[in-house]
């Protein structure tokens, strides 16, 4: 994972506008293929190998792209429920 500002990131998502590259989020796969938003989401879950996860979601790609349109359009509401501070440890 790269913060869009990291210069390595620039070169992975060259090939998008500026103003796409910091719209949403994106999955860069080795193949250099990108997908963004909830498609990225579905992209991430067959990268860790979750195939039935995967498979599962991208039958309801339609309401995954709705539902990420639903927080990404009320991420300041959203944030403000969010604590502060660093993220809970999930792995040692």
């Amino acid at each position: 994972m790269l913060p869009l500002e990291d210069e390595s990131a620039g070169v992975l998502l060259a090939p998008l506008p500026e103003d796409e590259r910091f719209a949403s989020w994106h999955l860069v796969r080795p193949d250099g293929s990108i997908s963004s938003r909830g498609a990225a989401g579905i992209g991430l879950l067959d990268a860790l190998g979750l195939r039935r996860a995967a498979s599962a979601a991208s039958r309801l790609e339609g309401p995954v792209e709705r539902l990420y349109s639903l927080v990404a359009e009320h991420r300041d509401k959203l944030g403000r429920v969010v604590p502060d501070g660093p993220a809970p440890l999930r792995f040692p």
